[in-house]
């Protein structure tokens, strides 16, 4: 994580002086990187962005500037070693100030390409806050595991083994060969026939099945006493667990309602086997399926709001509140774009070449990355609706608003 607050402070510390600052963000994911197709995406947005660029009346200089800016994009993202560790990316480049830096990323809301007189850097910050702190718990019979993961990666806490989750022969019961493997549960039982130490097996089942539901039991509520000391040394904001127990849904019944209240969800996965990067894999898919699960809710919701007046729905509405500062979540169609302006000085992204003071305002290619970036400027949260049937319930952009007018 220290890497990364260096980097962006090197980034909000940069004065391009003069020269502009292009910024990439880039989805890196299964479907991106089929056929290297993130390529033919990052081109067509060079080959959109240049026709722009043409139109603002940039000196000679500034413009050769932003177009070695892409040629070191390009560069960097023919060489898929450089891609490995995220589902997204983050470039920023000034050629002439000799800024390139890069931020690997779980996910990016859009693929964008931007030049402005700033690195762009909100929608780190914004995802930063959106993944939190993810606890990841993994549980066997008797193997506990706890990581800890953010935006740069994923940390081992605990490990352990629980010494009495030990199982005796099954339905089989006494005799010298299972001394020391009943756990705590040692009985006595006497025998009906036959010599000492012989039961029937309707009894040795029976003690089977009772011994292996107290050893769940107990390791269940040992993993919630490990969960509880290291959520209030590390205060995790959502908690995820990992098993091949068919019973795994059991350990919510030990679960502190503290915890219960961060669980999102659970995935496949052995204490024993695990690699960490396939286990974060696997903690993105889990975030991203809920993700997309509860853009249904979100629909439904502006629908509500709509009739309350606390929300919108509609791109020049979106950005009246926008201008107001009465924005709390912002819909965004994965599939909507469209032309806008912005004003050069105060950055308001416009449809039409009409600032509020008399200063410039320049042409781009797709206004709704800049109103994303206002967005995350007012604080605004931003929800990238991706299922088809519900970007068409949407008129462009909505949002739900913070007070009604």
């Amino acid at each position: 994580m220290l890497e990364l607050r260096n980097t962006l402070e090197r980034l909000l510390s940069f004065k391009p002086d003069g020269f502009l600052v292009s910024s990439l963000y880039l989805k890196l994911d299964v479907e991106s990187r089929t056929d290297r197709k993130y390529l033919r995406t990052f081109k067509d947005l060079v080959k959109t962005q240049r026709e722009y660029l043409e139109k603002r009346g940039l000196r000679k200089d500034v413009y050769s500037s932003v177009e070695e800016d892409f040629k070191r994009f390009e560069e960097f993202l023919s060489e898929p070693d450089n891609l490995k560790g995220g589902r997204g990316i983050a470039l920023f480049s000034s050629s002439a100030g000799g800024l390139f830096e890069v931020v690997k990323l779980p996910y990016v809301y859009k693929n964008r390409l931007m030049v402005a007189t700033d690195p762009l850097v909100r929608e780190i910050v914004a995802i930063d806050e959106e993944l939190g702190r993810v606890g990841v718990l993994l549980i066997d019979r008797k193997h506990v595991r706890f990581f800890l993961m953010n935006l740069v990666g994923l940390e081992e806490v605990v490990d352990f083994l629980e010494p009495l989750a030990t199982r005796a022969h099954k339905f089989h019961a006494g005799g010298s060969m299972l001394k020391g493997a009943q756990g705590l549960m040692k009985f006595s039982m006497p025998a009906r026939i036959g010599g000492p130490n012989v039961v029937q097996h309707a009894f040795g089942e029976y003690r089977f099945h009772m011994r292996i539901q107290e050893e769940k039991h107990r390791l269940f509520k040992i993993a919630n006493d490990a969960l509880m000391e290291a959520w209030k040394e590390h205060k995790f904001d959502k908690l995820v667990i990992g098993s091949e127990r068919e019973d795994i849904r059991e350990i919510e019944n030990h679960l502190h309602t503290y915890l219960l209240e961060r669980l999102v969800g659970y995935i496949k996965a052995s204490p024993s086997y695990v690699n960490e990067s396939e286990l974060r894999e696997k903690v993105i898919d889990l975030l991203i399926q809920k993700d997309r699960e509860d853009e249904e809710r979100l629909i439904k919701e502006l629908a509500e709001l709509e009739g309350k007046g606390l929300a919108v729905n509609g791109t020049s509405k979106v950005l009246e509140q926008l201008y107001m500062g009465n924005v709390r979540v912002l819909l965004v169609p994965e599939s909507f774009t469209k032309p806008g302006y912005v004003c050069e000085k105060s950055h308001l992204p416009m449809l039409k070449p009409e600032c509020p003071s008399e200063e410039k305002a320049y042409e781009v290619p797709d206004v709704v990355d800049e109103i994303m970036e206002f967005a995350f400027e007012e604080r605004a949260r931003v929800e990238v609706v991706a299922r088809p049937e519900l970007q068409k319930k949407i008129d462009g952009l909505a949002c739900f608003m913070r007070f009604s007018i």
